[in-house]
């Protein structure tokens, strides 16, 4: 009986030993894991407060790129202006569409039409046509014509937010 009630106390040190190994094993696999996700997170996800800190410091990049959908809007009438220099042509016409991530601005547009097209055509009546016959002339008129419809906004109080103009249809005479 003796060696029975041995047994027992060598098999409860044994047990409570191999109890404490399981218990120790499982939060060391839980302190590892918790680590490996943080240092995952931070390496792949970025630190939020990192990025939050970058934007308040006024990060303009990112800032500027948005995720929101394009929207379009049409200048309708085409634009028809004729050339001081009657060199080689005479007249440009051509439509544009505008496009904003921002309806609000959309609605500026809209709102201001007016004085949006008017100070259009106050720019693109200070064209020559060979500058206009060049891929480059015309790729300029489009910057200058973003930049002047969102300055013309601000002017009349609205949002400014274009971030593109684009030629639908484009002829030189």
């Amino acid at each position: 009986m003796a060696e029975k009630a041995e047994n027992e106390e060598s098999n409860k040190k044994a047990g409570n030993s191999t109890m404490k190994i399981v218990i120790v094993a499982v939060v060391i696999s839980i302190v590892l894991s918790g680590g490996i996700a943080g240092g995952m997170m931070v390496v792949l996800g970025g630190d939020d407060k990192q990025a939050t800190t970058e934007e308040e410091d006024g990060d303009e990049e990112a800032e500027s790129v948005s995720t929101e959908p394009p929207i379009y809007h049409s200048m309708d009438p085409k634009f028809v202006v004729s050339f001081n220099d009657q060199k080689k042509a005479r007249f440009m016409q051509f439509s544009l569409e505008v496009m904003a991530r921002d309806r609000d601005v959309i609605e500026g547009i809209k709102q201001h039409s007016p004085a949006v097209r008017s100070n259009l055509l106050l720019l693109i009546d200070n064209q020559n046509s060979e500058k206009m016959s060049t891929r480059e002339g015309k790729e300029q008129l489009l910057v200058e014509i973003t930049s002047d419809i969102n300055q013309t906004l601000e002017k009349m109080g609205g949002k400014s937010g274009v971030e593109a103009a684009y030629y639908n249809s484009f002829v030189i005479q």
